[in-house]
């Protein structure tokens, strides 16, 4: 049986948008190393790491949601590296429509962002929040069935 999860829906549609995307690759060094939750130890720099905290309302099929994304890089000049990695996730998912197996009608749109101070020397931070809204499909049909 092949479970049907929206999350899992979203955050494989993001990971294969990122990871496929010349543009991004080309900032990040030649590849797109991109973690869920959590980089693996000594994670290869620069890197991202998203996650996706879903809430319900009161239409159940309708879910809003907080999508996540960290840039991370040790170059001495944040703005030489981490900016421009900014500047194509921006323009890769901000104000993105999509449908994924899961779900339909999925938009995303910047929140905030900003530089997170981390105590390294040379580490820099930086974090994305994106709201994002979608109806999900085969966990509704799964309820309605019930």
């Amino acid at each position: 049986m092949t479970v049907k999860d929206s999350q899992k829906s979203i955050l494989d549609y993001i990971y294969t948008l990122l990871t496929s995307d010349a543009t991004l690759k080309a900032a990040m060094g030649g590849t797109v190393n991109l973690y869920h939750t959590w980089a693996t130890p000594d994670a290869t720099f620069p890197y991202l790491v998203n996650r996706l905290d879903i809430r319900s309302t009161e239409f159940f099929p309708n879910q809003i949601s907080t999508y996540y994304i960290d840039i991370w890089s040790d170059n001495s000049d944040s703005n030489a590296e981490v900016l421009p990695i900014r500047q194509r996730i921006i323009g890769l998912i901000d104000e993105l429509q999509f449908d994924t197996t899961e779900c339909v009608n999925g938009k995303i749109w910047k929140q905030t962002d900003g530089f997170i101070p981390e105590t390294e020397p040379d580490i820099w931070h930086y974090t994305m929040q994106f709201n994002l809204r979608f109806y999900r499909k085969s966990e509704t049909s799964v309820i309605i069935s019930r």
